[in-house]
């Protein structure tokens, strides 16, 4: 029998800080940006950095709690 392959390491996620514009190697994520055509993408930040933004907000709860009640003038 063969001996089994050895697994490459995996690489560390490497992504550039939107704040200090240094290259992090622990990106926490700051925002989301939606397109209306194509894919999104994240902003990331380093972990020094990450404090000063707003907490992400959940995408379900920017809509209304129900359907048609909330908006203004609808029944």
């Amino acid at each position: 029998m063969s001996e089994p392959t050895p697994r490459t390491p995996t690489r560390k996620p490497v992504r550039l800080c939107v704040r200090c514009c240094l290259v992090t190697d622990a990106p926490v994520v700051v925002a989301e940006v939606h397109q209306n055509s194509g894919p999104g993408w994240n902003m990331y930040a380093c972990p020094k950095c990450a404090p000063h933004f707003p907490p992400v907000p959940d995408v379900i709860d920017l809509f209304p709690s129900g359907r048609g009640g909330d908006r203004d003038g609808a029944e």
